[in-house]
């Protein structure tokens, strides 16, 4: 149970990008390579555990939140006045993307203070 209790902010993230790319296939009908290409590179992650791969992937999604974040906050500054939906709108924005700040924090310190021996020219190396 440890053990799976590791990977939960990859598979946090995976989810997140499975979502993001669903919602925008099935509302506007176009194919989100981004999203797709971020669950694909946290799938690779889950498997061979690269401790540079894993700081900066928690990094680079840690300042993606905080951008989100921040984002929110400013389009519920734009409503005017503090109403339901903007209420609304600010909690489930800091839920969703203060749970990746969370996420993300701990990914980089799983990847930064382990001392398990990764193999780190797994993915960077190609060998013949």
């Amino acid at each position: 149970m440890k053990k799976i209790l590791k990977f939960i902010p990859e598979i946090y993230f995976m989810g997140l990008g499975i979502f993001w790319a669903a919602e925008n296939y099935f509302i506007g009908g176009v194919i989100n390579y981004i999203a797709l290409l971020l669950v694909w590179l946290l799938f690779l992650q889950l498997f061979y555990k690269n401790r540079i791969l894993g700081i900066t992937y928690g990094a680079v999604l840690g300042l993606i939140s905080a951008y989100m974040i921040l984002a929110t906050n400013s389009e519920v500054a734009q409503f005017g006045e503090l109403s339901a939906e903007a209420l609304k709108m600010q909690f489930v924005g800091w839920a969703i993307f203060g749970s990746g700040l969370l996420m993300a924090g701990m990914m980089v310190y799983r990847f930064a203070t382990e001392k398990e021996n990764y193999d780190e020219e797994s993915v960077l190396t190609v060998t013949y």
